[in-house]
């Protein structure tokens, strides 16, 4: 697999497993790599900027920068081979001043409609071959409390990426990647509480929180000729939780 030559957009890839995924993409030989989230200043930039990698910021809350941040990265890369759609937010444990509207509105425009939003525009500007990955989460299939939007968001976003592999097969690739209990940003409450690292060590068949480390190996798998006959399909990197079916107080 000849890295060097992909020209790849990693959304929300300031933090957590955005971050991690663009660092293995420079890792495995990716030079030609654009790294985008809402940021005015991004985060520990200058790991990116030694190999060469582009900051475009990009509010994917609304529509049209959505659908330019892609433009511009086609543009300054001379095209597209892969797009890794990994920005989102949870907002229901920390509402603040929003309201239920407003939380479900960013969280699904955030996570859902600006993943097909990009993918619509990555179909136009990316090269034959090329593989569109949206990092959804287990919450998309199983549910818990406090996810009232946050999980529907990765649902719906679960059903973008299928209808879109259906509708650009075989031109194109769209998978998506779905992360169960993660050490990030979203997840400190947990991280943070031994109470619930306990119960997570006695409930995730791997017995601990994965690291975003963890999901980089699917995600260029994913991305990758290897998976070249994989399209429409959901990977779970979640240490196991799918296959227990019974959790232990």
């Amino acid at each position: 697999m000849n890295w060097s030559e992909k020209r790849v957009l990693v959304t929300g890839g300031t933090h957590g497993i955005g971050r991690a995924i663009g660092k293995g993409l420079q890792t495995s030989g990716v030079t030609s790599l654009v790294i985008a989230a809402e940021e005015e200043t991004p985060h520990r930039w200058e790991e990116f900027e030694r190999s060469g990698a582009l900051y475009l910021r990009a509010d994917l809350e609304t529509e049209t920068e959505a659908f330019e941040l892609v433009r511009r990265s086609a543009e300054l890369l001379g095209g597209l081979d892969g797009l890794i759609h990994c920005a989102g937010v949870y907002l229901e444990g920390n509402p603040g001043d929003q309201s239920e509207v407003g939380i479900w509105n960013t969280t699904m425009n955030i996570k859902a409609r600006a993943g097909y939003l990009l993918a619509s525009e990555f179909a136009r500007c990316a090269s034959d071959g090329a593989s569109f990955v949206g990092v959804t989460s287990i919450n998309a299939e199983q549910s818990e409390p406090d996810h009232l939007a946050y999980d529907p968001a990765c649902a719906a976003l679960g059903g973008v990426i299928r209808a879109f592999a259906v509708h650009y097969a075989p031109r194109l690739r769209f998978n998506a990647l779905a992360p169960g209990l993660i050490h990030t940003r979203l997840t400190e409450g947990v991280a943070n509480s031994e109470s619930a690292r306990e119960h997570a060590g006695r409930n995730i068949p791997m017995r601990s929180m994965g690291k975003p480390e963890d999901c980089v190996g699917t995600a260029l798998f994913l991305l990758s000729d290897d998976s070249a006959y994989i399209t429409g399909e959901t990977i779970f990197v979640d240490g196991g939780i799918r296959a227990n079916q019974m959790s232990r107080e």
